[in-house]
């Protein structure tokens, strides 16, 4: 770990002017004490209207990315850990589902998944099926701490064993295990989308796009993308993580996320 993350007030100007797409992460990164702030809702409708497209990304079930491009003002929202992309086209009301897995891949590793999950469950106690699998459509997701006690370090490293045992890819969040079949992840998830709607790829795009995560399931994107963002609840992680994000915010979660937004507006309007 050799990088160090610099304070959100480090982030350029010009790199705020140059903005087009802000990815960010939703639970612990938008979200606070699992709940929404009313500032965040507001920083994602000051964001749109500067022009700057909001790409929603996360772990979270099909069924709560329909609503999220649906009902907020976003250009779309990476699922299950990039099994997918939904945008909704308001003008032509229209919603667009991009899968990375066909829907026959998808049967067969659901039957997979269902047999994993019963060898987690009955191998580790404390833990659960996520209260949202029902709503998803190509992971499973175990739950560490949204709805049951969190799960100790050893809890959580026997779970990913056995799911390494299985064969099947993995990422832990704040609150869940997501694990599932397939090459695909939140990166090759946000290349699709870029070439989809621009018809160009994260490398074009590196210097007009920021990601802002919380935990280490973001670390890809770290590793990879020039301008990433935490929220300051990730100092937890922080000596864990081999790949660092570039800036770090004073607050956490949502509030977090909306001192991001303000930075970027601020700079975006000549104000220092």
């Amino acid at each position: 770990m050799s990088q160090k993350v610099q304070p959100l007030k480090k982030l350029s100007g010009q790199v705020c002017s140059d903005l087009e797409f802000l990815f960010t992460d939703i639970d612990d990164t938008i979200t606070l004490d699992g709940m929404m702030p009313a500032e965040t809702l507001e920083s994602v409708y000051m964001l749109d209207k500067a022009g700057i497209k909001v790409i929603l990304v996360t772990g979270r079930p099909a069924g709560w990315c329909d609503y999220f491009a649906r009902m907020w003002p976003v250009a779309g929202i990476v699922g299950e850990n990039g099994a997918f992309y939904f945008s909704y086209n308001r003008k032509k009301k229209r919603m667009e589902r991009v899968y990375l897995v066909s829907e026959s891949e998808r049967r067969a590793n659901r039957l997979r998944l269902n047999l994993l999950g019963e060898k987690i469950l009955s191998s580790v106690p404390g833990c659960r099926i996520s209260a949202d699998q029902p709503f998803r459509i190509a992971d499973l997701a175990i739950d560490i701490s949204e709805d049951v006690e969190p799960l100790g370090k050893e809890e959580v490293k026997r779970i990913c064993g056995i799911i390494e045992e299985h064969g099947a890819e993995y990422k832990i969040s704040s609150i869940h295990i997501n694990c599932w079949y397939g090459t695909y992840d939140k990166l090759t998830c946000f290349d699709r989308f870029l070439s989809n709607f621009t018809g160009g790829t994260l490398a074009d795009y590196q210097d007009r796009l920021i990601y802002c995560g919380d935990s280490p399931n973001d670390e890809p994107m770290f590793k990879t993308l020039e301008n990433t963002v935490a929220v300051a609840n990730i100092e937890k992680y922080l000596d864990s993580l081999e790949y660092l994000p570039a800036y770090i915010t004073d607050g956490k979660g949502g509030h977090g996320f909306a001192e991001l937004t303000h930075h970027i507006l601020e700079k975006r309007n000549g104000i220092d």
